[in-house]
């Protein structure tokens, strides 16, 4: 895959909204495209080879994309198509992970109560729940001052599903990111539930950050956070 990555396009800053775009042309307006689709394949989609070729069309016509052919050959999911046309040079990942000894009932609770994060991370100043919908959450996110007394807020939305162990979360308001797409999964094991976090991303151009030092930078406080977290949620374990 690296290769195709390497050959494939000079563009930066393709959107998952932008490919949202790009796949309604393609195949018309249907709902599932609105829906969470980062990691499901075209074929689960219900997209056959005509309107892959049609989808490779449009990035070339609308985007430049160099060899779209090989881009949606490649490419079997909306978050390998966003690597694949914003080039692997302007890719984003980071994956972290902690073993909380603690029942995964009391994990899932502490970790996914989206209004109790002030509490639980050092980073949120505030955490405002915007709405729900079954298993989705839409809420806004204010991060405590930083050391020149900046704040950064945005609103993301978050599908949580307990009975899988898995989280699939994405800002709606993406500030300097073109996107920014989080999975966390949760995993019983011997010592305790293991809580994996894996974020996927690329910053704009204008960003203050580009991608490699904003991967550093979370990190190194994904480590801070996820310290603090498992600290919490053992300590009530115990007093439970």
């Amino acid at each position: 895959m690296e290769e195709h990555m390497a050959a494939t396009s000079g563009t930066t800053g393709f959107t998952l909204n932008d490919l949202r775009g790009v796949l309604r042309k393609a195949a018309g307006d249907t709902d599932v495209i609105d829906g969470d689709i980062i990691d499901l394949t075209f074929g689960a989609l219900g997209f056959d080879s005509l309107t892959m070729l049609e989808i490779a069309a449009v990035l070339d016509s609308e985007y430049q994309v160099k060899d779209p052919e090989s881009v949606i050959q490649t490419g079997r999911t909306s978050r390998e198509v966003l690597a694949l046309v914003n080039g692997a040079s302007g890719v984003g990942h980071v994956d972290n992970s902690v073993v909380i000894a603690a029942p995964y009932d009391l994990v899932w609770e502490m970790t996914n109560d989206v209004s109790s994060w002030p509490e639980l991370f050092s980073e949120y100043a505030s955490a405002e729940v915007l709405g729900r919908d079954s298993g989705t959450i839409t809420f806004r996110l204010t991060t405590v001052p930083d050391e020149n007394g900046a704040q950064w807020s945005w609103v993301s939305k978050r599908s949580m599903d307990k009975e899988n162990g898995t989280v699939r979360a994405h800002r709606v308001e993406t500030g300097p990111f073109a996107y920014m797409e989080i999975f966390w999964e949760y995993r019983t094991t011997a010592q305790g539930v293991r809580m994996r976090w894996v974020q996927d991303f690329h910053l704009l151009p204008e960003a203050p950050l580009d991608d490699a030092a904003m991967e550093e930078r979370m990190n190194h406080n994904t480590v801070v956070q996820m310290a603090r977290i498992k600290k919490r949620v053992e300590q009530r374990a115990g007093r439970a």
